[in-house]
């Protein structure tokens, strides 16, 4: 065969002598170069799941150090709120305490006052060959009024001086609309207490008769009587159980105001007969005091009850007892009109103190309408230190001062049943 015609053997390598990609191309991937692939990414899935362990576990140290730091925090807080609770409620329970030996020092002098002023007057009796009749209502008045209202009410008065004051009362302006119908108020509540008084006398009899206050104002003239009751006594009353005590205890709070000297001023009166109409007028009292503080609006109703309550009525009572007017006013008449008004006198008694029940009966309804009808305008602040909830009671009560206070008002209590 002809040479021309013959195909020279294909070598494997190429003319250049280098190695032939083409068919290593048209094969498929180089291995070892897939391995090598797998190998790096399967480090480098290692290492972001160790970076994402490392950045959880991070995370979560951190987070349970913010939890730890914040329960610390609230922990201490709370802490730190029961500490200050409890100093809050033993400096209040310590304000209480001077309070109550403040009204225990003002009884215990008007006691020890009284004793004084009977022993002085039975020297002087029989050193001046008099006979002073002590079962006399009127030496028992004067000598009482003197005991607390000129030596009792300036001691206890000078000791309030040394308790320092905690808030003020608030300074609203009230019209003479809101002003008469606390007076309606009032008249209600004296009411209301007096019957209560009477039902309590009922269901739980005393044993004795007891001393009724009324009992010792009839046997005296009514000038002696306008004088301590529609004077004296409001006056003094309101300077210590409302002023006095409210200007120191106003910042706990005015519905721990207007109770604990509601209170307090209905046990001093010592009976049943008299507490619940002097609780309530007590509360109501202290309610316009911390609200307007004016005390000049509870003396003025203050002297209004008592002028009603305490000398009108019981004048009426004399006259309807045919007990002739100690201050002459029937004998005056009479010889005025030369007529003898012995006859009419109990029956225009009788018709003055109708009158008088119906007006008590129409304000406590009305006193009612009123509470109800404005009971949202009745607001009470917590006040600048509020009393802790829950540490009231002890705060309030159980302290030397205030308990001596109540055991000297329960052997008032005790006394004046078995009299």
């Amino acid at each position: 065969m002809d040479e021309r015609f013959e195909q020279p053997e294909r070598e494997p390598h190429g003319a250049s002598g280098q190695p032939d990609t083409t068919s290593q191309s048209e094969s498929g991937r180089d291995p070892e170069r897939e391995r090598l692939l797998r190998e790096t990414q399967i480090e480098i899935d290692r290492m972001k799941a160790a970076a994402m362990e490392e950045i959880q576990s991070s995370t979560a140290a951190y987070v349970q150090m913010q939890v730890q730091q914040a329960c610390a925090m609230a922990q201490a807080r709370i802490f730190m709120e029961e500490q200050e609770k409890t100093a809050r409620s033993k400096e209040q329970s310590r304000q209480f305490s001077r309070l109550g030996l403040v009204l225990f020092a003002f009884m215990g002098v008007a006691f020890a006052a009284q004793l004084v002023l009977i022993v002085i007057t039975m020297l002087v009796g029989l050193v001046g060959g008099l006979d002073v009749d002590f079962d006399n209502q009127t030496v028992q008045i004067v000598i009482s009024a003197i005991s607390m209202y000129g030596v009792a009410f300036p001691v206890a008065a000078l000791l309030m001086r040394l308790i320092p004051k905690q808030g003020r009362p608030g300074g609203e302006t009230w019209s003479a609309m809101q002003l008469a119908a606390c007076l309606v108020i009032c008249i209600g509540i004296g009411f209301v207490g007096i019957l209560l008084s009477q039902f309590v006398d009922v269901v739980f009899p005393s044993g004795g008769d007891g001393v009724q206050p009324e009992d010792m104002m009839t046997g005296a003239g009514m000038l002696l009587n306008i004088a301590m009751v529609v004077f004296a006594a409001p006056v003094v009353e309101e300077l210590l159980y409302r002023k006095m005590l409210i200007d120191r205890i106003a910042a706990y709070g005015d519905g721990v105001s207007v109770v604990v000297s509601g209170l307090l001023f209905g046990l001093a009166h010592g009976n049943f007969s008299q507490f619940f109409y002097a609780f309530g007028l007590g509360a109501l009292f202290a309610y316009v005091y911390i609200k307007t503080g004016h005390i000049g609006y509870t003396i003025g109703f203050h002297m209004f009850f008592n002028l009603i309550g305490g000398v009108f009525t019981v004048e009426l009572n004399k006259g309807l007892m045919e007990v002739r007017d100690p201050a002459g006013m029937v004998a005056r008449l009479e010889q005025l009109f030369g007529v003898d008004l012995g006859p009419v006198v109990p029956l225009v008694c009788s018709a003055l103190l109708t009158v008088y029940l119906v007006m008590s009966v129409v304000c406590a309804v009305g006193g009612l309408v009123i509470l109800i009808s404005r009971r949202k305008e009745i607001v009470f602040r917590p006040g600048e230190k509020p009393m802790v909830w829950g540490r009231r009671f002890s705060a309030v009560v159980l302290n030397p001062g205030v308990i001596l206070y109540l055991l000297l008002c329960a052997g008032l209590f005790r006394m004046s049943s078995l009299v």
